[in-house]
């Protein structure tokens, strides 16, 4: 029974904070790190995986050398940030912004958005699906969470802070 209402009270999070697992390892709500999001998000876009990576660094990197331009942030500052957004993608997709990503890939914002807003639906339904494998529901909860998740209002890239739930001043600075 504890499992079920833990199993419960972290779908429910998810549905509502999914994004959060995105800055996140496999910690967060729902278990999603940001490696499989972006993956899950570059099966959803048509584009590779390494393409889509690629794109989040070079916003991350355009957004480091705009603080340094702006002197938010001093040269050795900037160099060490580069340095993390090469080296961890749960830093570069914290810095990026979905306007850049967007950009480095050819798309618009809004086509980026339903990539990852897909991605995320994807995920929980296999974690709800791994859950009723395992014997942690039954059918009819996993068809009640299903069909909860099917009226979620997930966020797409990134949550905005616009959109309630979301976390808009995460990883935004040192």
């Amino acid at each position: 029974m504890a499992l079920l209402l833990s199993l419960a009270a972290m779908t429910v999070l998810a549905l509502g904070a999914t994004a959060a697992s995105a800055h996140g390892g496999k910690g967060g709500p729902g278990g999603v790190g940001t490696t499989k999001l972006v993956n899950a998000a570059a099966k959803q876009l048509n584009v590779t995986p390494a393409k889509l990576k690629s794109a989040i660094v070079a916003s991350a990197t355009a957004r480091i050398n705009d603080a340094a331009a702006d002197e938010d942030i001093d040269a050795d500052e900037a160099a060490d940030l580069k340095d993390e957004v090469q080296d961890n993608l749960k830093t570069a997709y914290s810095f990026s912004r979905a306007s850049t990503v967007a950009k480095e890939l050819g798309i618009t914002t809004t086509q980026l958005n339903t990539g990852f807003r897909a991605a995320r639906k994807a995920l929980l339904t296999v974690q709800i699906d791994e859950a009723l494998a395992d014997g942690d529901i039954d059918e009819d909860e996993a068809a009640d969470l299903k069909a909860e998740l099917a009226d979620a209002d997930l966020p797409g890239y990134k949550p905005s802070p616009f959109r309630g739930g979301g976390f808009g001043g995460h990883g935004h600075g040192r």
